[in-house]
């Protein structure tokens, strides 16, 4: 062949902040070592390889051996590293200082442990927001990667797209080098003689020379489902680099800088805020993303799709934070801790050797995993939000920890709009707790951390409507491709749920939601389904409040005046107050109830208060719950107790018990356990993510009469 070429393979590899020990070692035997061992048997095949800062972290401590084989790839030319934000950040929803400091931290790292000068940063899910040049340019990087449907939605022609594009902000430049999405989904998903077919048409088409890109996710060689059968047993690795290899006359493989210093750029840029396709269709709200995915399919079935794809944009990352308002909760805490720790560091330059221990902790906690849900488990798996809230939690309690004068007073009381809905938080702390009261979503706790833990037993997750639950209720349909070799963003559902089982809960699973119900749930099963319904406005609605500070204690008062809906009859108007107290150097935390009847009609109803908490798998011998009056039982099915004077959920592993007395016994209690059901790379997942407390009281209320409550809830130490 006449005309040359050079394609680039770029591989990201990533496990996040938190994930099990054994996924590590996993990936490792099945996926990062075997790619290394192929590839060093091909001399002539090049690589830009970029591993994130939690995988680097957990190599180095574990399987050392790895960097000595990598180092031998770098030193004979064969390896290009790639930076990035060493915790694997989504770069545009953190600060400037923080994007700054862990580009800049990451790729001190890299200098240290493999002596290689980072030029090139990967960029988180290839989310791309228009100031990003400013920040990477500031830490010294050259160029990053995106998805070529980027530049289609900045109106560009994708037979044309090659090398890489200058684009700026406010004079910072950077170069973006545009991934091919057809060898996302060809690579290695296909027969290798496909695949070159794809290189010498692009050979045909493109200048002399011209770069072609692909930089993907290193997991898709051995660690997706049925991958490493297909990739490294059957050879696919192989046989690809075999025909690089042999075909080296006319298709060159390269890294990023080698083309960045021997090509000028294609051209200049200004992208759109953007990432990949499929994220597009994932941030959308579930009616809006069963449109997206249908008129997708309808596209792709009478075969245009390619010419309406860069029309076909969804929405973009930041609406995650809108879909989830549990992902939104975490942001919003971190970018607030953030502001705080950067205004006690203003003047002063990181020592990226010496990291202050709270801030790498801050940036620890902004590993994107489990801020957003696509084709992965992300949000739904309790153990990643676990993990950025205990990397939060110990961050914040190291910063408090620095701080003198007013600012550590303890206990403290604090109202401020935390999460940006234009609503105050209020937020009662002391040295063992922490807790964060919303009044506009019914005055319930949102956050319940153990201080002495770092665990925010709160750490919930709402059952929620999502696009595919339409998909997994249809079933598989004949003829479409299911999970093996094949790409996992084209695959089906392997089994039918039935419509039925899907439950959505119409608020935030928070803790302290006030219910009135005619008669209580009578099974666990039952209050699981939400039934039968609640029958009073307060679960979710406004309530007024104050604040009440003195040097031992603090207190909250919460207030709404709302009604009971009882059937048959037009609705009892109540007004409920609840008044939530800590004490200094306590481990308790006091609600009391009042509730006036005021309506000319009398209400008989039975009042509830929901409570819900994480104990992070339910199965666990670790865990479970008892009263005072029953012995230990497992979380992991639901109980219902009849006039028990408490409830605790213990929890050995985690080292902090939960406990809730009551004043008055409850007339019934239901416990039960919520979990919801999402979608990940290998299927349909039913995951764990709550108990559930009910305790119910029978009440009686004439007009103008006061009912009243008081439980108390306390947090202990647990021994394992």
């Amino acid at each position: 062949m006449d005309k040359k070429i050079r394609f680039v393979l770029g591989l990201h590899s990533h496990q996040p902040v938190g994930n099990f020990e054994h996924v590590f070692a996993h990936g490792y035997q099945v996926s990062y070592l075997p790619f290394l061992e192929t590839l060093a048997g091909f001399p002539r095949v090049k690589a830009a390889l970029h591993y994130s800062g939690p995988l680097l972290e957990w190599l180095s401590d574990n399987r050392p051996d790895f960097f000595s084989l990598l180092s031998r790839l770098i030193g004979r030319g064969q390896v290009e590293i790639m930076g990035g934000g060493h915790y694997e950040p989504i770069l545009p929803v953190i600060s400037h200082e923080d994007r700054l400091g862990q580009l800049s931290y990451m790729s001190r790292q890299l200098k240290k442990k493999l002596g290689v000068t980072v030029r090139g940063a990967w960029l988180t899910e290839r989310i791309w927001e228009p100031h990003l040049p400013r920040s990477l340019a500031a830490a010294g990087l050259e160029y990053v990667t995106v998805d070529d449907f980027h530049f289609l939605a900045a109106g560009f022609d994708l037979e044309k797209l090659h090398d890489y594009y200058l684009t700026e902000d406010e004079r910072s430049v950077i170069a973006i080098f545009p991934i091919s999405e057809q060898l996302r989904y060809l690579i290695p998903f296909r027969e290798v003689e496909q695949v070159m077919d794809f290189f010498r048409a692009k050979a045909a088409a493109l200048p002399p020379g011209s770069a072609v890109v692909l930089a993907d996710d290193g997991e898709k060689f051995g660690m997706w489902p049925g991958t490493h059968d297909w990739v490294y047993r059957q050879g696919w690795l192989e046989k690809f680099f075999t025909a690089l290899s042999e075909n080296h006359d006319w298709l060159e493989t390269a890294t990023f800088s080698e083309v960045l210093d021997s090509a000028p750029a294609a051209g200049r840029v200004y992208l759109p805020t953007a990432s990949y396709l499929e994220m597009g269709g994932w941030t959308l709200p579930p009616e809006a993303g069963e449109r997206f995915h249908a008129l997708h399919e309808r596209l792709e079935s009478d075969g245009s799709l390619g010419d309406f794809a860069p029309f076909l944009r969804g929405s973009f990352w930041r609406n995650f934070l809108v879909k989830y308002p549990e992902s939104n909760w975490m942001h919003k805490r971190g970018s607030s801790l953030s502001r705080r720790i950067h205004r006690d560091l203003a003047g002063k330059a990181p020592n990226y050797n010496r990291l202050h221990e709270h801030l790498r902790l801050l940036w620890m906690s902004q590993c994107n995993c489990a801020y957003w849900h696509g084709i992965f488990g992300g949000l739904y798996l309790p153990h990643l939000r676990y993990a950025l809230y205990n990397r939060l939690l110990e961050s914040e309690n190291l910063f408090l920890g620095r701080q003198k004068g007013p600012e550590a007073a303890m206990p403290a009381a604090e109202e401020w709009d935390l999460d940006l809905d234009g609503n105050p938080e209020v937020r009662l702390i002391n040295q063992r707790v922490s807790l964060f009261i919303k009044p506009d979503s019914g005055g319930a706790i949102v956050e319940l951390a153990d201080r002495r833990t770092a665990f925010n037993l709160n750490d919930t997750l709402a059952r929620r409507r999502e696009a595919y639950h339409a998909q997994m209720a249809a079933g598989p349909k004949q003829g479409v491709e299911s999970i093996g070799h094949a790409t996992i963003h084209r695959r089906q559902f392997a089994e039918k749920i039935e419509a039925s089982s899907f439950t959505y809960d119409p608020y935030p699973r928070y803790s302290l939601r006030e219910h009135f119900f005619t008669s209580p749930p009578e099974t666990p099963e039952s209050a699981a389904a939400l039934q039968p319904p609640d029958l009073g406005d307060f679960a979710d609605s406004l309530f007024s409040h104050s604040l009440t500070r003195s040097a031992r204690q603090v207190s909250l008062k919460l207030s709404r005046s709302g009604c009971v809906r009882v059937p048959g009859a037009p609705a009892v108007k109540l007004q409920l107050g609840k008044t939530i107290e800590l004490a200094a150097d306590s481990d308790e935390i006091t609600v009391s109830y009042r509730l006036k009847n005021i309506d000319e009609r009398s209400l008989e109803a039975f009042f509830a208060v929901s409570f819900n908490l994480t104990v992070l798998g339910p199965a666990d011998p670790q865990v479970g719950w008892l009263t005072p009056e029953t012995g230990p039982a497992s979380l992991e099915t639901g109980a219902l107790l009849h006039s028990p004077t408490g409830i605790t959920i213990f929890n050995r592993r985690e080292g902090v018990n939960f406990s809730l007395a009551f004043q008055q016994p409850a007339d019934r209690l239901i416990q039960y356990p919520v979990f919801t059901i999402s979608q990940s790379e290998s299927g349909i997942d039913r995951t764990y993510q709550a108990s559930c407390l009910l305790p119910c009281w029978r009440m009686k209320l004439e007009p103008g009469s006061v009912g009243k409550c008081k439980l108390i809830m306390s947090l202990t130490p647990a021994k394992s």
